[in-house]
């Protein structure tokens, strides 16, 4: 009896719809969150900067066609410091500079590098030829950069210079920049690449390294003094 008296009083407080009422509208549903967008890193507004042409240049990447290439142009630009020493005296001087300028580099390369990698490989560094060439060429670029870098202001003193031993000297000043600077990149390179080797063969490549260096001076400065008319050649 209470259990069926206590479920009418629950049936009579429950409310009665009013049919006479207007239908009510349903409620809305609840938006749903949008996911967000992920944050923009740092690096998507700013600008991607391009590799420059010099350190393409110098860059030991690529097969042997792009070694040569590299090799090619970097024999280019040491030319062009040639002919602003040719401008002194013009005609067939261009031509002479321009061939005599970058005969040392290549020389250097073609001549030292080889005997340098046999001593080496005496000595089990590990160096392969590509690496070689590599450095022969990074280093023929970079003094051909130096050179071309140092063309304009060398024309204008050799031109104007009124005497020659001036206009000499200053042509001198600019192969020895640029050539020391080439075989500093050269012998930096194969160091680089003899980094794992051990404590033995690694001090037995810094010595041969240096008579290597001595060389190139002594090789670099007679084919100069031979081939320019500006600093004493024929």
């Amino acid at each position: 009896m209470q259990t069926t008296s206590s479920l009418a009083d629950v049936w009579a407080a429950a409310p009665v719809p009013d049919p006479s009422a207007p239908p009510r509208a349903p409620s809305p549903e609840p938006a749903r969150a949008t996911p967000s967008a992920p944050p923009a890193s740092a690096d998507d507004g700013a600008p991607r900067v391009r590799p420059s042409r010099a350190r393409d240049l110098l860059d030991l990447g690529g097969g042997a066609r792009a070694i040569a290439a590299r090799a090619a142009l970097g024999t280019g630009l040491a030319a062009v410091y040639g002919l602003a020493l040719g401008a002194r005296e013009g005609g067939l001087a261009f031509l002479t500079h321009a061939a005599g300028v970058p005969a040392a580099l290549v020389a250097v390369a073609l001549v030292g590098l080889p005997s340098l990698y046999v001593v080496l490989s005496i000595f089990d560094a590990p160096l392969s030829i590509e690496r070689a060439a590599g450095a022969a060429a990074r280093g023929i670029a970079s003094g051909g950069l130096v050179l071309a870098g140092l063309a304009p202001l060398a024309a204008l003193y050799v031109v104007t210079s009124e005497s020659a031993h001036a206009a000499a000297l200053t042509g001198t000043l600019g192969l020895a920049l640029g050539g020391l600077l080439g075989l500093r990149h050269l012998v930096s390179t194969l160091r680089e690449a003899l980094e794992e080797a051990d404590s033995a063969t690694r001090l037995v490549a810094t010595l041969v390294q240096l008579g290597f260096g001595l060389f190139a001076v002594l090789l670099g400065w007679r084919i100069w003094t031979a081939l320019l008319p500006l600093v004493g050649g024929a």
